[in-house]
């Protein structure tokens, strides 16, 4: 296939260890530990991957103020492991605290419990990174348009959207629908699919293409106005976010499609190609770069962009190696160890940390109790009620 070839070169420096803690680093690459009966890689790839995302610890780092959770403060262990991270001498580091803080706060629903395996994706974004550090920075959680200008969920993953069916033989349309989206998923299968259609067309600014003409397969409604036409929904992006999250759909965990899946990833995306239209013009100009991949396996591991040394790292617990400075070496190390690629994670080259102005100015301690809402079994955590399971038929529900 020709968007394969653009990518089957053979590369070098592949399986060259990588000593943490050296120069070219600035000491910034550890790995994690993970001892027997542990089960913590899902979570050491999702520590790992954010760590590397320069725009996410950079703003991180402005934080310090918040609403604190006590034992169970996801903010202030994330806090804790990047501060590890940039002063510890030790090659690998304990994720205990970020462990135990996930087990304590999700008790109740027994998730994250300790030395039980739990899905990366739902740690990364249901739980840490977005859900958790918003509800830790905003004073008032009750609404999924969070306006807060030190919020890293919404200025910086968050798309803002809408969908729409639109008929070009009528004319007519249904009303809008708008919503935030901070995972964009798409079929591995649907995918496939469109590279074989798309097969001596591909360039490698395509994958946008690819991942939307993936995303619209099948997706066909009846014409508002039942003039007999069906038609596609049309997605229009509102803003322009400064990482993108892509997460895959396997049919199966072990699918006869990675290695063509792998094959077919872009190290670039343009948002203009990955939805129908963009009317932000900063978005219509914006050219996000692939920095971080997390992959399963029946274990987690990652990839992710050291951007001080200019290299590809791969983080497997405590194992941390170089792969090599071109994606082609990703690729190959991918391909070899049958790596099934999970959550693909693209940032803007220019993006710049959060705003504190709004920030929390002080970390205020809020004691632990339950309510009701509307009737129904509501656990609040420390003060403010958990947007982490909202009611599925709730205004507030995130999608994602």
């Amino acid at each position: 296939k020709t968007w394969v070839k653009m990518f089957k070169k053979p590369g070098k420096g592949l399986k060259k260890s990588y000593q943490p803690g050296s120069m070219m680093s600035l000491a910034l690459t550890k790995g994690l530990m993970n001892e027997p009966g542990q089960n913590s890689c899902f979570l050491n790839s999702a520590v790992q991957v954010l760590w590397q995302l320069d725009i996410f610890r950079r703003s991180l780092r402005h934080l310090s103020g918040h609403f604190c959770l006590g034992d169970s403060c996801i903010f202030c262990a994330l806090k804790s492991i990047f501060s590890q991270f940039q002063q510890s001498r030790e090659r690998v580091l304990p994720s205990d605290s970020l462990r135990n803080a996930l087990a304590e706060t999700f008790k109740d629903e027994q998730r994250f419990q300790l030395g039980l395996m739990d899905d990366a994706a739902e740690c990364f974004f249901r739980r840490t990174s977005w859900r958790g550090i918003h509800l830790h920075i905003v004073s008032d959680p009750s609404t999924d348009t969070c306006s807060s200008k030190s919020c890293i969920t919404h200025q910086k993953f968050a798309m803002m959207l809408y969908e729409q069916f639109v008929c070009r033989c009528c004319g007519a349309s249904s009303d809008p629908h708008p919503f935030t989206e901070f995972v964009h998923y798409v079929s591995t299968t649907a995918l496939c699919q469109q590279v074989d259609r798309m097969l001596g067309k591909n360039r490698p600014d395509m994958f946008g293409e690819l991942l939307q003409a993936a995303n619209s397969t099948g997706d066909l409604r009846s014409c508002p106005s039942d003039c007999g036409q069906s038609i596609k929904i049309r997605r229009v992006l509102l803003n322009c976010p400064e990482i993108v999250t892509i997460g895959f759909v396997w049919d199966s965990e072990q699918s006869d499609l990675t290695d063509d899946v792998i094959w077919s990833l872009g190290p670039r995306l343009n948002l203009c190609g990955l939805f129908n239209c963009v009317s932000d013009e900063n978005a219509k100009r914006c050219e996000l770069h692939l920095v971080g991949i997390c992959f399963s396996s029946k274990h987690y591991s990652a990839f992710a962009y050291h951007t001080k040394s200019s290299k590809w790292m791969f983080f497997d617990d405590a194992t941390v190696k170089e792969i090599g400075s071109k994606w082609k070496d990703v690729a190959l190390k991918c391909i070899r160890g049958h790596f099934q690629p999970l959550l693909l994670f693209y940032t803007n080259p220019e993006g710049s940390p959060v705003s504190n102005e709004d920030a929390p100015r002080q970390t205020t301690m809020c004691p632990r109790y339950k309510a009701q809402v509307n009737g129904d079994a509501t656990v609040c955590y420390y003060g403010f009620p958990s947007l982490l399971n909202p009611h599925p038929s709730s205004p507030n529900s995130w999608k994602s």
